[in-house]
């Protein structure tokens, strides 16, 4: 061997200074010394220097110090360039493999000088094995490059440069390379780029692609691979092209097909296929079933052959990646992987490496997972040859599933080709199976905008004539069933029956089983293990029925499938063409395609869509959220948003819904989202040697075995990592993520083993952490957190056992309150509750939709939680104490507010083992503890953490573009969303339509369909829908519920309920003039027209009858819907909010209470998150009222208050009521104003001589008369009396005239109630007594007590058992059913079953603390006996028999007096 030497230096990354030297000689001699004068002296008249990438690193610090001393440099051999050119089929060429040290001290630059010289003699070896042919080709190449001179000047190797050299590569690369390909230029200008293509192909077959090394210095070399092998020419001589390029034979070579599908005789997909094996971006319309999958994977396939190309695919759901996957598994392609949250660490890793080293040539990905830098990074170090969208139409808002996250799409592909270089784009395949041409129009214009693409398009027809299509009316469920049962009967074949909601799914396959039926479920609410067993059991036939939402079908490759029937229609044509299309995909066989039609099935469908609506409001309510949480960047958790934005949590999908609100504020220019973003820990290696790091960590108490497995992993992937520096001089990647996924262990995992090498110092600590402290004028704020919280927390911890047990949280609160002696909050209860869910300790189910009931069950044993909990007391009262004490020396201290402190774990956990207070722990707090107690304090909003280590979940990273905080989303911003929407709207619609031509045997439904996919969209509409009949499609209900909602109103009723502009209303009803059922139905408008979402709607009245009406009214307009607003007296909603049970004692003050922990930011703030506030008998609001009206205002931008009332009737002045409340929303909040002024109820004498009265009202808001709808005179009859005794005057009066009907006598007080009660019976005239009860409540009733005994067995329990229920139902009818208080205390049990479908305990004790007993006499039913006596006896005061005899004595004292009164007045007169 020549003389040569291997030198490394240890250079500092940021200030590029050597820190050490390293040499080893070819016969083993080390140099090892931080000199460089002894360095050169070492290298004297050495002929040859060599290194790993000394060329771009080490020459630059040798060279001036070879030109300083005036020596001659030796010649140059770097083993990295030589690495990549001789053994390509490895990825990585830094000096360590597969993450696993190939010497003992990677730090030490002797050790990389003899590795570097022991890879040069494998290189040699390497180079002998080669052809000689290539040699030569090589040598041709090279022999003159500063790469590789060095090297063949080395090896003595000189052969004569071949005469033609292009000539000599196609001869070697006959079959592998096209003869077409510029191999004059190539040599020219891209020598080394094109040896190393050589090199590439020369190893094709092996699994690796293109290393990442050669990728970053030789980008060209991407380029050069496509010229010798993916650029096709037309010479018939050319081998190569003919196969590469050949269709037909790559579907022959991986899919074993003989032929392309045809449609209607058309070879698109051959066509398709060509055009994207040519490189052209095309658009595919292909219907279900007709090979839209081949289509795009068979190019993909032949380009991963061709060039080790990798095909994106971008798919929106996880099940249909997977289907696809293992089907091409199945077909023996194994080059195709997955990239998605169903993955286990394991598979993830597994996957990721599969991508990385080239063997992979299809990954399949979801949208969301462009956010994720691995993704990134993994496609930047590839040759991503083409993106393919599948499900294309949800880039469209006309499309039936427009999703916002695909528009982020094109942003990325762009920043990947800028990371590329930006040369050459990247072309883009589009697939749907269904989509209309201004969908098509939409996918075009977005990626010519975006990309600068036109697109190839390739559209089969909508429909395949092996199907045949019937639609079925059915008037209800059963009808409904029987005929499906009928149809499945008729058919020996596998089917399909498709519902739209998963109850249906479960409740009709069930029904089919208990039939006898084979049938199986499959839903989008299954776990993915049922679902993928129930999938599997129908492919493999081991099921015969599958019933199923549309979640159903994608990706599922059966062809015997001879009937689909739609249970329930589907929301637009294009779904129901796709789910149709999955029978008869074996085109040889005839199969059926039914409809069972009922009309409700297309009210579910909106009604769905208006509950999944993400709404204008909703994406505002998330923008001020961002605009109060910061001025530029934050970084949190989709959860953590919905909370701060006031949505409740447990809504559905309320992660997707954030992020949608979160990719539409970005699509109008309002927030930048950028990567999500995981922690980063510092890789500062402490460790002087690798070898010592893991000597540290083997003998290190710190670590469990499994843990100290995983940290010698991490090390190692931290130094290899490290070591590509001198190869890319890249920063070195140590994200938690990165490391979770290449190395498959879970990132809690990975924070955890880093935390403790942090510990042990073999990793670098830093102020990894920020957060805000609260601070007042005088005082922690966090700390007198801290201190109420923990306080809490005991309390519960002594609460919780590990039964399970159902609580009603207002006790629970109330019991707080009373053990702890501090004021809580249902806020505070609920945030701490959620911290012991969020870390396990508690299993937590809510049992009613107001979550007002909770079953608890702790997880873990009392003993570890009490020492657990104990620990995070002290440890959080510390570590306030001590961020407080660190601040204390700035400037900032002498503010009030929240103020930024910087800290590390470590740190904190180094100052309290300093602590004195340590001793009290008990034991050595681990970095877990700080990490819970760190959690627990950002949980209780004792800190609020900014960013750092902490957090052990993908936070959204949004940059705020717009500053100004008066900037609101607008109405011009929601766009595309509310196109999206307004189209869903047509669409359901439009199917209607479709069955309805179906129905009626009209011949052109079919030609319908045809139309509605070919033609331009409006002109679609202007062939089916022209003129008046264009409003009927953009309706959001049925015709039958719209005339429902809007046929039985007045004009300008109709005007009140449609006014859906911005800004509040006022309407000033007269008496009789439907303001019941203008505000039922308005309420109904609210939800399905205007789109106000149920838990966005707030409706206050002033009695518990009056919320009860109104909801039995709404329910009985729009169905169960209506079982979701929130209808609730003043009084209620405010104990609500304050976390009480309603009492006489607090009902006086609850609404101003209410009112101020509004303002100071005390309540639950998705309790209060409103859109529109709905107000009954606005007139009789009172100051406090008012205040709380005008508290939800202020907490909600644009809130809508719709208040109804009537100015006229203001007689509760004696409460403070006036209608001076209702005059300030329209003149201080500017709200429209209405006037209800048709009295339907009264004769027009009555009327007119009401208004007489009215008109003398001072400031009165109506400015018109009120208006009699009857014409019908009536009479009225004035008597004027000289006495003021008038009840024997008035009974004899009623008595002696002829009255029809129910007559009604008002008085002014109860005792003259009474009197005229006791006169007309004992006339034997029938009456029935309403009296005001005030002060009395229906609990104090000795019936109400009764039942309330029985069902008092169960006190215990929550949820009132229906048996319980029955029992004491039961046993008040046997004990009362003969009294005259029977039919109240009925009625008082059925109005409350009606209202409460669940029996909640506290639901019924509010229901009889708020009604009156008024609220349930039955007007017009006749009773025996009614008088002041059954209240006494109600209140207990008097046995039954004591009042009777008083009332009997009552009456003859009563006669007595009133014929001595009747004598007197003969006398007078």
């Amino acid at each position: 061997m020549k003389d040569i030497t291997f030198v490394d230096l240890e250079v500092t990354l940021n200030t590029c200074r050597v820190v050490d030297i390293g040499a080893v000689r070819s016969d083993r001699t080390p140099f090892h010394e931080n000199s460089f004068d002894n360095l050169l002296l070492f290298l004297h008249q050495v002929p040859y220097i060599g290194g790993h990438n000394i060329l771009k690193h080490d020459l630059s610090y040798l060279k001036p110090q070879f030109e300083k001393a005036g020596c001659r440099q030796p010649k140059i051999i770097d083993t990295l360039y030589l690495s990549s050119l001789l053994f390509p089929e490895k990825l990585h060429h830094q000096l360590s493999k597969d993450d696993k040290l190939q010497a003992d001290k990677p730090n030490n630059p002797v050790n990389d000088s003899l590795k570097s010289l022991l890879l040069f003699e494998e290189e040699q070896n390497a180079f002998e094995r080669l052809d000689s042919m290539l040699k030569m080709i090589y040598y041709g190449l090279l022999h003159d490059t500063d790469e590789f001179g060095g090297f063949f000047d080395y090896i003595d190797y000189a052969p004569d440069i071949l005469d033609d050299l292009s000539g000599s590569i196609l001869e070697c690369f006959s079959k592998d390379i096209c003869i077409s390909s510029p191999l004059a230029e190539l040599i020219t200008s891209y020598p080394v780029e094109l040896a190393y293509g050589l090199s590439l192909i020369n190893c094709w077959n092996s699994s690796s692609g293109i290393p990442l090394w050669v990728l970053h210095n030789y980008p060209k070399v991407g380029w050069v691979m496509e010229r010798l092998r993916d650029t096709p020419c037309e010479n018939n001589e050319c081998a190569y092209c003919r196969g590469a390029f050949n269709g037909k034979e790559g579907l022959k070579y991986f899919f074993k097909y003989d032929s392309f599908r045809t449609y209607e005789g058309e070879d698109l997909q051959q066509k398709a296929v060509e055009a994207a094996i040519e490189g052209e971006s095309l658009l595919a319309v292909f219907p279900t079933g007709g090979g839209k999958s081949i289509t795009f994977q068979l190019p993909a396939l032949m380009s991963g052959k061709r060039i080790k190309g990798l095909t994106v695919v971008i798919s929106p759901l996880q099940s249909l990646m997977k289907d696809q996957v293992d089907n091409l598994w199945k077909n023996e392609i194994m080059d195709v992987v997955t990239i998605n949250g169903m993955l286990d660490p394991v598979e993830r890793a597994h996957a990721i490496q599969r991508v990385e080293e080239g063997s992979v040539s299809i990954l399949y990905i979801s949208p969301e997972s462009l956010r994720s830098k691995t993704i990134e990074r993994l496609l930047v170090g590839r040759k991503v040859v083409r993106f393919v969208i599948d499900e294309a139409h949800c880039f469209s808002a006309w499309g039936q599933d427009f999703r916002v996250d695909y528009l982020y799409i094109g942003d990325f592909i762009r920043l990947l080709q800028e990371q590329k270089g930006g040369k050459q784009a990247i072309p883009v395949s589009c697939f749907t199976a269904t989509a209309k041409q201004n969908v098509i129009q939409d996918i075009k214009d977005y990626f010519f905008e975006k990309l600068n693409i036109r697109f190839k398009t390739f559209c089969s027809g909508s429909t395949r004539k092996n199907l045949k299509y019937k639609v079925f009316k059915v008037e209800n469920e059963d009808e409904k069933y029987g005929l499906l049962r009928s149809i499945i009967e008729d058919h020996d074949c596998p089917a399909i029956v498709y519902v739209s909601r998963t109850r249906t799914a479960a409740k009709v396959a069930t029904r089919l089983q208990q039939d006898g039926f084979s049938a199986g479920t499959f839903h989008g609410k299954m776990e993915t293990r049922m679902k993928t067993s129930s999938q599997n059991d129908f492919i493999d036939n081991k099921i015969r029925i599958m019933v199923a939402t549309s979640a159903f079908g994608m990706g599922v490759d059966k062809k015997n499938v001879g009937l689909v029937v739609h249970y329930e229609i589907s929301d637009s044509l294009e779904n129901y063409v796709q789910e149709a299309g999955r029978a008869g995909r074996d085109e040889s066989i005839e199969a059926d395609c039914y409809v069972l039609f009922n009309e409700e099935d297309l009210d579910k469908h909106f009604y769905l869509l208006n509950q999944t609506k993400l709404r204008i409001k909703e994406i505002q309510q998330v923008w001020k959220a961002i605009k109060e949480l910061t001025s530029s960047r934050i970084s949190l958790s989709a959860l953590e948003l919905a909370r701060k934005a006031g949505w409740n949590e447990n809504i559905l999908d309320v992660e997707t819904r954030v992020t949608t609100a979160i990719a539409a504020l970005e699509e109008a220019g309002y927030i930048r989202r950028g990567q999500n973003n995981p922690c980063v820990f510092a890789d500062s290696i402490l460790a002087k040697t690798a070898q010592e790091a893991i000597d540290r960590i083997t003998v290190s108490p710190r670590f469990d075995d499994t843990q100290k497995e995983e940290a010698i992993r991490i090390i190692k992937k931290l130094i290899s990592t490290r070591s590509r520096k001198h190869v890319n001089g890249e920063i070195p990647e140590s994200r938690i993520d990165y490391i979770s996924d290449h190395l498959g262990i879970s990132r809690q995992e990975v924070m955890l083993v880093i935390r403790l090498l942090r510990e042990e110092n073999i990793l670098a600590d830093a102020c990894e952490l920020t957060a805000y402290i609260k601070k007042g004028e005088n005082s922690n704020r966090s700390l007198e957190t801290v201190l109420l919280y923990n306080r809490l927390d005991e309390y519960l911890l002594s609460v919780f056992t590990a039964k399970e047990q159902s609580f009603n949280l207002k006790e629970l609160r109330k019991e707080a309150e009373i053990e702890t002696g501090k004021s809580i909050s249902p806020d505070k209860l609920n945030r701490l509750l959620n911290f012991w869910s969020e870390k396990n300790w508690i299993k937590r189910i809510y049992l009613d939709k107001a979550h007002n009931y909770v079953t608890i069950a702790r997880t873990g044993s009392v003993l570890d939680l009490e020492e657990l909990t104990e620990g995070r007391h002290l440890l959080s009262d510390f570590i306030i104490r001590y961020l407080f004490e660190k601040i204390g020396q700035s400037s900032e201290l002498e503010q009030s507010g929240n103020i930024l402190v910087e800290f590390s774990m470590l740190e904190l956990k180094e100052a309290y083992e300093k602590d004195v207070r340590k001793q009290l722990f008990g034991h050595t707090i681990r970095m877990e503890d700080i990490e819970d107690t760190l959690l627990y304090l950002s949980r209780i909003e004792a800190l609020q953490i900014e960013g750092g280590f902490l957090v052990l979940y993908n936070r959204l990273q949004i940059d705020r573009l717009v500053l100004n905080n008066k900037m609101q989303y607008k109405q011009d911003d929601y766009h595309k969303l509310e196109l999206f929407y307004a189209n869903k709207i047509q669409q359901i619609n439009i199917v209607g339509e479709y069955v309805g031509k179906m129905l009626s045997g009209n011949s052109d439904a079919l030609e319908f369909v045809d139309d509605y996919f070919q033609l331009n969209y409006s002109s679609f509409l202007q062939k089916y829908f022209p003129g008046k009949r264009r409003d009927e499609i953009n309706r959001k209900m049925t015709n039958t519920k719209l005339q429902r909602l809007l046929g039985e109103l007045s004009e300008t009723q109709l005007e009140i309920v449609k006014d859906d502009r911005p800004g509040s209303i006022v309407v000033m009803a007269g008496p009789g003039s439907g303001k019941t059922r203008v505000l039922v139905h308005k309420l109904a408008y609210l939800l399905l027209e205007e789109d106000v979402k149920h838990e966005q709607l707030l409706m206050l009245t002033f009695s518990r009858a009056a919320a009860s009406e109104f909801r039995r009214r709404l329910w009985d307009l729009i169905g169960t819907a209506a079982g979701y607003v929130e209808i609730k007296t003043f009084h209620s909603y405010c104990f609500d909010l304050l976390g009480l049970q309603g009492s006489l004692e607090k009902s006086s003050s609850v609404i101003i209470d209410a009112v101020g922990k509004i303002g100071n930011g005390e309540v639950e703030i998705n309790r209060i998150t409103k859109t529109v506030l709905v107000i009954d008998e606005a007139q009789d609001m009172t100051e406090d009222e008012f205040a709380l009206v005008e508290a939800l205002i202020r907490k909600n931008e644009n809130l809508k208050v719709v208040a109804v009332g009537d100015d006229d009737q203001n007689i509760y002045s004696f409460r403070r009521s006036n209608s001076r409340y209702m005059r300030k929303l329209v003149d201080e909040y500017g709200a429209r104003t209405h006037d209800l002024l048709v009295n339907f109820r009264s004769k027009k004498c009555l009327v007119e001589f009401a208004n007489r009265f009215w008109e003398t009202i001072p400031e009165r808001m109506k400015q018109s008369r009120i208006i009699s709808h009857d014409q019908d005179e009536g009479e009225i009859r004035i008597v004027q009396y000289q006495s003021p005794n008038m009840v024997i005057p008035l009974v004899q009066d009623i008595c002696a005239t002829p009255l029809i009907g129910t007559t009604c006598v008002l008085t002014q007080t109860n005792w003259e109630a009474i009197q005229v009660a006791c006169l007309l019976k004992d006339k034997r005239m029938p009456v029935r007594l309403i009296q005001s009860n005030e002060g009395f409540r229906l609990c104090d009733m000795d019936e109400m007590r009764f039942f309330n005994r029985i069902l008092g067995s169960q006190a215990e329990v929550h949820l009132i058992d229906e048996v319980c229920w029955a029992e004491a139902k039961q046993a008040i009818k046997n004990e009362y059913c003969e009294a005259a208080s029977w039919e109240i205390c009925r009625g008082i049990i059925q109005n409350f079953e009606q209202l409460y479908p669940c029996k909640y305990r506290s639901d019924w004790e509010t229901y009889l603390f708020e009604s009156k007993l008024e609220d349930f006499y039955a007007v017009g039913t006749l009773a025996d006996e009614l008088t002041d006596g059954f209240h006494m006896e109600a209140r207990g005061y008097l046995d039954r028999e004591e009042v009777n005899a008083r009332l009997i004595a009552f009456a003859r004292k009563l006669e007595q007096v009133l014929d001595k009164w009747e004598t007197h007045a003969a006398l007078l007169a």
